[in-house]
């Protein structure tokens, strides 16, 4: 199976080194790149063209990331007739129906593992469940930098900006890490998973999210003092009229498995009616693990597997029906709130929150 690979940044490097030294029936036949690449000139384009012209190319592999021209490229490519796999997250948020159903419309699959989990295969196994259960609530870690920041804040007394640095410098977090901090990357994630989850299309905007751009020492002391750890979580539960689905810090109990967590690890837990509870974890980001989660997509194709059909129907949701208690942090007061509901939370203005999990 030849393969035209849209990018060679972390994810695209990821990617060609695991099919190169796999040896695994695959073959990276072109490269769109606008950089030199040394040593696989015979591969680089600069022309998305030549790649969607070669009817030799069965997977276009897209790792650019972003919105433009990564949509224009993966739909002209689904409706070429060529398949796609993509760890694009911000992609299939934004354009879930649109994508799914021109692949659908041209026979063909758009596959995304890689798009929320890394290197866990999260949305590989919760189609799975799916199948044959009914999935009542999704929840975890879905972001490796914010964890990366916090563990560090935790177990290396290590302030918000010099964790977010280090992240940095170590190539977990991009130069402008707002998508992350902000909780963006993690609101994403969330809205595909439970797009998948609960068989209806969750919008990213509908999710209430707040992120960790101005946690301090001081609420890591006041969570320690309480016995726990604070980490970003995601929740999406099915609920009566559609979809209650939230991401924001949590003070989670010292001894639970999320505070377990560390570096930039992911922890996804879903829990069916039949089933119960199942958790994964695993590495979130990285060249190597998100890589290889792209190309176990691309082997699904190969061997002929099918895909779980989308419904595409919006959701509803809703952050009203969701209460929890909450530590706040407003100028120089902290205090932990009576239950409020997450809307209601997300709107108060305080200067840091953290759900507190019971």
């Amino acid at each position: 199976m030849n393969i035209g690979l849209l990018g060679m940044g972390t994810v695209g490097g990821g990617v060609y080194d695991a099919i190169a030294e796999r040896g695994i029936g695959l073959s990276v036949t072109r490269i769109l790149d606008c950089r030199t690449l040394p040593g696989l000139e015979q591969l680089r384009t600069a022309d998305f063209q030549t790649i969607l012209d070669d009817p030799s190319i069965d997977v276009v592999v897209e790792t650019m990331g972003g919105d433009e021209p990564a949509f224009s490229f993966v739909m002209a490519a689904l409706q070429a007739g060529k398949h796609v796999v993509t760890s694009n997250k911000l992609l299939i948020s934004a354009h879930f129906c649109a994508l799914h159903e021109a692949a659908v419309q041209n026979g063909v699959q758009l596959r995304y593992t890689a798009a929320a989990g890394g290197g866990i295969p999260w949305l590989y196994n919760l189609a799975r469940a799916k199948r044959c259960d009914d999935i009542l609530s999704i929840r975890g870690i879905i972001n490796g930098t914010t964890n990366y920041i916090l563990d560090g804040m935790h177990t290396r007394s290590g302030d918000f900006d010099a964790m977010l640095a280090e992240a940095q410098r170590l190539g977990y977090a991009e130069r402008d890490a707002s998508a992350d901090i902000d909780a963006l990357d993690a609101q994403r994630k969330c809205a595909i998973s439970a797009s998948l989850a609960f068989d209806a299309y969750v919008p990213a905007a509908s999710i209430p999210a707040a992120g960790i751009r101005h946690i301090k020492k001081k609420d890591i002391h006041y969570c320690e003092n309480m016995g726990r750890v604070c980490r970003l979580m995601f929740y999406a539960t099915r609920c009566e009229n559609g979809v209650c689905a939230h991401v924001e810090p949590a003070f989670v109990k010292a001894d639970s498995t999320a505070a377990a967590i560390h570096g930039c690890g992911n922890m996804v837990t879903l829990t069916g009616r039949l089933l119960g509870e199942l958790t994964l974890i695993g590495q979130g980001a990285g060249r190597a693990p998100t890589g290889v989660a792209v190309v176990q997509d691309i082997l699904d194709i190969a061997q002929g597997l099918p895909q779980a059909p989308v419904v595409c129907a919006e959701a509803a949701v809703c952050a009203d029906a969701v209460t929890h208690r909450y530590y706040v942090r407003k100028g120089d007061g902290q205090y932990i709130s009576d239950p409020v509901s997450v809307a209601q939370m997300h709107k108060e203005g305080a200067d840091f929150f953290a759900q507190i999990v019971e």
